[in-house]
């Protein structure tokens, strides 16, 4: 094989590399095949690059084309949200006005319908148009329910469970109390004359329990506070003869005394 030969099957790189050899000493056909493969190869490995790098170039060039689009979206959609946002910040001001509104004429109702629940409750004798719709129906829950709208300063509420727990649980043993309960809770609300009604009925249905002397001497105290004593005394008096012999009722005579002494208590 000659040196002219090589050069036209495998190109100038390979003729370079055997006049190397040829100046180093005479090349032997294994020398030249070997140099052969060795070239063979680098030609396949610099093709393979460059496919490589040209696919890279083409991944490139998608990548910022799928970028320059995406900022053009991006743009467009900022400006619209821009847009959107502006009309939210005036229409906003708009929406809470009526909201505010709105909040007006619902207090508005609420109040025309504790009116009319008012109205009827005095009319029909009744407050259960005050019950709460969730109301649980047993004895523990109905109670807890009414100590919460006490607590709350519901009173209307407070008092119609109060009553339909007296009224479902007659012989329980806190339906007396559901009765002195609805007269503090009156008291606490400011009106001491209908304190004064339920305190008589505690007396009146529930005699025999140690709330009625407790129920009777609570009318004489608010008495003392309008400054009626001489109603007072005598509602002490009746304690003390209806429960003679008790702690209360010998605690109501000590009262009666007191005010009789009492400089500021003389009528």
């Amino acid at each position: 094989m000659t040196v002219r030969s090589l050069v036209t099957r495998r190109g100038l790189g390979l003729v370079v590399t055997l006049s190397l050899m040829a100046t180093a000493g005479c090349a032997t056909t294994g020398d030249v095949e070997k140099v052969e493969a060795r070239v063979v190869g680098l030609e396949k490995y610099n093709a393979a690059l460059k496919q490589t790098m040209a696919e890279d170039v083409e991944r490139l060039e998608k990548l910022r084309a799928m970028i320059t689009e995406a900022e053009e979206s991006l743009r467009k959609n900022g400006a619209n949200l821009g847009i959107r946002l502006e009309r939210v910040e005036e229409t906003l001001p708009k929406l809470v006005g009526t909201q505010e509104a709105l909040q007006v004429q619902l207090r508005r109702l609420e109040a025309d319908v504790e009116t009319i629940k008012r109205v009827l409750a005095e009319r029909l004798g009744t407050t259960e148009f005050f019950l709460p719709p969730d109301l649980p129906k047993d004895k523990d829950g109905m109670w807890a329910a009414a100590e919460a709208a006490g607590k709350a300063k519901n009173a209307r509420e407070a008092q119609a469970i109060y009553e339909l727990y007296a009224a479902s649980f007659p012989d329980d043993v806190r339906a007396p109390a559901a009765v002195f309960a609805i007269a503090k809770v009156m008291e606490a609300a400011g009106d001491p004359d209908e304190a004064i009604r339920f305190y008589q009925r505690v007396f009146d249905k529930f005699r025999t329990s140690p709330l009625a002397p407790q129920a009777v001497m609570r009318i004489a105290e608010i008495y003392v506070a309008k400054g009626d004593c001489g109603r007072a005394k005598n509602i002490y008096k009746f304690v003390g003869d209806e429960f003679k012999g008790t702690a209360d009722g010998d605690e109501a005579k000590k009262r009666a005394k007191a005010l009789a002494k009492s400089k500021d208590c003389k009528k």
